[in-house]
């Protein structure tokens, strides 16, 4: 298939707003200054597209996938971060606040963006891992948002140079209707055997506690704020994370980062499992003690 070099929108008929009764969604909406923020199903910008035209392009900065607890949006830029959204109750409605969640849908139960992610990996966001540090996606051909049904998302980065080497990397996000976790799957090809990735979970900006474990597995728990602009709204957050054992070279505690360091298996695939809550939801997690017992209760890395 030809390289893509231009911006492209749509190239299928674009996925409608799912009904009351759908249980996940997953959608990109193009930013529209007339407020109509239609929906597409892939959009793909050149490498050197300047920051933040890219960002400031997609209504949500990019891809949003959420089922009835939690919700992704993954940046459309280098960083590629995942930031998470959080509900009061069990529902989904990202695609009425899209993490843009106005005081009166607040005061209506709606939920809202709970996360900052900063410097840090934020809530699983893949990494390359060079010089003993995370780094970003940087030096790409084309990077490309899509979404593949109502429970998939994708990016695509062509030609990101590693180490020297042009890689194809695909990052695949799922969700299904009746689990809290996100799935992810790294797909990558070009890169060269000895190449190290990484990921993890953040440290929650004020009282956070956390644990990571040689087996593969991490979790976190402590209050931020989201919007700086609004330093009053602090949200008490929990994270999680379990890599496949296939993966595993070792994990790393940093300042900002509970991290795993990994490398591709046989087949180029790096796979990994992402946890979220919030305090905001009215019957979940409210305390870290609860939300690490479930943590460890529910890891396949024993």
């Amino acid at each position: 298939m030809p390289m893509k070099t231009l911006l492209t929108f749509a190239i299928a008929t674009a996925i409608t707003a799912p009904s009351a009764l759908a249980q996940t969604d997953a959608f990109i909406k193009i930013h529209d200054s007339h407020g109509r923020h239609p929906r597409v199903t892939e959009i793909t910008f050149p490498g050197n597209t300047v920051f933040p035209a890219d960002y400031d392009a997609i209504y949500g900065h990019g891809a949003i996938i959420e089922n009835p607890w939690v919700g992704y949006r993954v940046y459309m830029d280098n960083r590629q971060s995942l930031d998470l959204y959080a509900k009061t109750t069990p529902r989904l409605e990202i695609d009425q606040t899209c993490f843009y969640t106005t005081p009166q849908q607040l005061a209506e139960g709606y939920g809202c963006d709970v996360l900052w992610a900063g410097k840090s990996v934020a809530a699983g966001s893949f990494r390359g891992w060079q010089n003993n540090q995370p780094v970003t996606i940087d030096s790409v051909a084309t990077r490309t948002h899509r979404v593949l049904n109502t429970q998939s998302i994708e990016v695509e980065d062509r030609e990101w140079v590693y180490n020297g080497k042009p890689v194809h990397m695909i990052q695949r996000y799922s969700m299904l209707p009746d689990s809290r976790d996100l799935f992810v799957e790294i797909s990558l090809e070009g890169y060269s055997p000895t190449d190290l990735f990484c990921t993890g979970i953040q440290k929650l900006e004020t009282n956070n506690e956390g644990f990571i474990d040689k087996k593969g597995y991490a979790g976190s728990w402590g209050r931020n704020v989201p919007d700086k602009a609004h330093p009053e709204l602090v949200e008490t957050v929990g994270l999680g994370i379990e890599v496949d054992p296939a993966n595993l070279v070792k994990t790393i505690e940093d300042p900002l980062n509970y991290l795993m360091i990994v490398k591709p298996d046989a087949h180029g695939r790096i796979r990994y499992r992402v946890s979220a809550a919030a305090k905001r939801q009215k019957d979940g997690f409210k305390n870290a003690s609860q939300w690490f017992e479930y943590l460890k209760n529910n890891t396949k890395n024993k």
